[in-house]
């Protein structure tokens, strides 16, 4: 969907005469409209603080996805130990903050960043490595480095500038986040922003590193797949290498079928407000086992309580809520799910904010976050995954169709001032699928460009 500032300050002179009205167009971000097929951080200069870790782990697995790697030391910029006098523009910066042991390590965050001013290009993604930390000086240590990181991403937004953090439990499992760390460096997150993402040790005592190619030859369940988010998931998941069962409702036959024929996929119609078991058989017919599960089919009844039917309350919660818990419970019973399968909830920002006028979605989507994070450890013992994914404001048909000046409103409340697209919200789920994820389980990320709702 057209937005008519992000139009208008395009030119350089247009930009330059909204500012004189001190109205600051939102910043063009720029997206990757390629595959994995390629080194996702080609062309890219990336940063780094002086750790061993990272001169050790990070800087080799960087530089094999194309990267140039320079280290901040002392003021200093060296890349393959040599010092740089100019100033360098960076793409890219991962700081490492595990090491901080006392709350005097804590001005590290300002000297470090303080002195980068001028040299963070357009567009950069930053990412702030934390650990998890023992005893209250412990965690305030761990609290005040992910709020400055929160904080961070409220200042750099404006400038098109993506800041997240990382939370470890050991850094011992860094190798295993390599991919994590990657996939934040590049242009497939560039709706991501605020963030603090936990990871958890790997099930897998061999992690998988490399993007390209990870998703050929598995099988994928996507509900809701027509249209909108749904429609630009199934493509990402194709592109990959996934072979997509696409599952819609019969009204949108045409769609789904012009969609499965696209992507050389399979198409099921059913409706998931009911007994699922007849689907699922036809499923299995289909594909007698799934590597990877979306469940991304949902509706809205949007009232205020007292003016909600009954019916408008059971219609939301059964299909966004019951039906996932039921679909996904005789996929795992009949055995269907592959070890090490990928699972992944379409929440919603208002699943962790609330809304005025949806008591009942926004009920139904904070109902499966807590899902997630009770089934992570059940998908962890089979080195699985389960995630959800709560977008904000994502330009669909769906959305078009809101009131100009409540979509303006819902556009300009967040550090990026601008909604996000379908494939923003794909690029994510894409990954959560793939086996390079491992150390992502039981979460719930945002795609919503910093939004002020749910902070």
């Amino acid at each position: 969907m057209s937005d008519t500032l992000m139009e208008m300050g395009l030119p350089p002179i247009a930009r330059h005469v909204l500012r004189r009205f001190g109205i600051k167009p939102p910043p063009q971000l720029i997206r990757s409209y390629r595959d994995w097929s390629d080194e996702i951080l080609q062309r890219k200069h990336i940063l780094l603080s002086p750790t061993s870790l990272f001169q050790e782990v990070l800087a080799p697995y960087l530089k094999s996805q194309e990267a140039t790697v320079s280290f901040h030391s002392r003021g200093q910029l060296a890349v393959s130990g040599t010092d740089l006098s100019e100033k360098q523009v960076f793409q890219g910066t991962v700081f490492d903050a595990s090491a901080f042991d006392s709350l005097k390590d804590l001005k590290g965050l300002y000297s470090f960043f303080h002195g980068l001013k001028g040299q963070l290009g357009f567009n950069h993604r930053l990412i702030v490595l934390n650990k998890v930390r023992i005893g209250p000086e412990g965690k305030a240590i761990t609290e005040a480095v992910e709020s400055f990181t929160r904080s961070l991403a409220r200042e750099f937004g404006p400038k098109g500038i993506n800041v997240n953090a990382l939370r470890f439990e050991s850094m011992n499992d860094l190798e295993s986040a390599l991919p994590v760390i990657a996939f934040f460096l590049s242009d497939f997150c560039a709706f991501i922003t605020g963030q603090v993402i936990p990871l958890h040790s790997s099930a897998s005592s061999a992690p998988h590193l490399q993007l390209a190619g990870s998703l050929a030859g598995k099988r994928a369940l996507v509900t809701g797949a027509a249209q909108g988010i749904g429609l630009s998931i199934a493509n990402r998941l194709a592109e990959e290498g996934a072979h997509v069962i696409a599952l819609d409702r019969q009204q949108n036959e045409a769609a789904l079928l012009e969609l499965t024929k696209e992507i050389d996929g399979d198409a099921l119609f059913a409706t998931i407000e009911g007994d699922n078991s007849a689907w699922i058989e036809k499923l299995s017919a289909i594909t007698p086992t799934l590597d990877i599960i979306v469940h991304n089919a949902g509706i809205t009844r949007d009232r205020t309580l007292f003016g909600m039917r009954e019916k408008d309350w059971d219609d939301v919660l059964t299909v966004n809520l019951e039906a996932v818990i039921d679909i996904t419970g005789q996929i795992l019973r009949r055995g269907m799910l592959n070890k090490g399968g990928r699972i992944v909830c379409m929440s919603s920002l208002v699943g962790l904010s609330g809304n005025f006028g949806q008591t009942n979605y926004s009920a139904s989507k904070a109902g499966l976050i807590g899902y997630v994070r009770g089934m992570a450890e059940h998908l962890h013992r089979e080195e699985g995954t389960i995630n959800a994914v709560a977008p904000g404001f994502i330009e669909t048909d769906m959305t078009s169709k809101i009131p100009f000046v409540a979509k303006q409103f819902a556009r300009r409340l967040s550090s990026l001032a601008q909604g996000g697209q379908p494939d923003d919200v794909a690029d994510l789920v894409t990954f959560l699928s793939s086996p390079c994820s491992s150390v992502i389980n039981g979460q719930v990320i945002r795609v919503c460009g910093g939004s002020f709702l749910g902070a």
